[in-house]
C-alpha cells in the first residue's frame, strides 16, 4: 500500500508491474490474510495503525480478485484499465508529429513486441500490455537468479525505453492536461 500510493504518483509503469506481483504474492500465499499479516505487512517498522491500513489494503485486493474471478491468474480490472488507458496515450504520441523520438522507440520495440505477443498465444490486449508482460517477466526471472538470453535482454532493453518514455508522458498528462488534447 505504501509502495503502490507512491508509484502511482510517480511511475505508472513500475505501479503496474508492483501490483502484478503483489496479486502473484497473494496468491502464492493462497489468499489468506493470517499469512499475508505474517509474512507480508507484521515485516513493517510502522505504527500498528498503518500496519492496519496495509492490511485492510490486501483485503481490498482479496475482495476484488475474487469478485473479478481471478484467484488463479489474471489481472484487476482498475490495472487493467490503466494498461488500456496507458494504450490509448500510446496511440495519442504516435499520431503526433512532435513525438518523434516515441515514434523511434516505438518502431525499435515493435519487432520484439509482435514476435512476444505470437508467445503470449493471444493474451495480450495491446502492445503496451505485451511490453509490461515482458517487463515483468524478465522481473521475475531476476528474481529467480535464472538465465536471461541475450536476446530477450535487448527486446527488454527496447520495451524499457518505450514504456519509461510513455510512463514520463502519462505522468506529464496527470499534471498538465491541456497540453494533451
Amino acid at each position: 500500500m505504501l509502495i503502490s500510493s507512491e508509484l502511482k504518483q510517480t511511475n505508472i509503469a513500475e505501479y503496474i508491474l508492483y501490483m502484478w506481483q503483489t496479486e502473484d504474492t497473494i496468491r502464492a500465499l493462497n489468499f489468506d490474510i493470517e499469512k499475508i499479516k505474517e509474512f507480508i505487512v507484521d515485516k513493517y517498522d510502522v505504527s500498528d495503525e498503518i500496519k492496519e491500513n496495509i492490511l485492510n489494503w490486501y483485503k481490498s485486493i482479496i475482495q476484488m480478485a475474487e469478485l473479478e474471478s481471478i484467484k488463479k491468474s489474471g489481472h484487476l480490472q482498475i490495472l487493467r484499465n490503466i494498461v488500456n488507458d496507458l494504450y490509448d496515450l500510446h496511440l495519442w504520441l504516435l499520431n503526433r508529429p512532435e513525438e518523434v523520438q516515441y515514434r523511434q522507440y516505438f518502431d525499435l520495440a515493435l519487432p520484439h513486441i509482435k514476435e512476444l505477443e505470437k508467445k503470449m498465444q493471444g493474451t495480450a490486449e495491446n502492445d503496451i500490455d505485451v511490453c509490461l508482460h515482458g517487463l515483468y517477466a524478465v522481473m521475475l526471472l531476476n528474481m529467480q537468479k535464472k538465465e536471461i538470453s541475450k536476446d530477450t535482454k535487448t527486446a527488454i532493453k527496447t520495451f524499457r525505453k518505450l514504456i519509461s518514455l510513455l510512463a514520463a508522458k502519462y505522468k506529464e498528462r496527470e499534471e498538465k492536461p491541456d497540453k494533451y488534447y
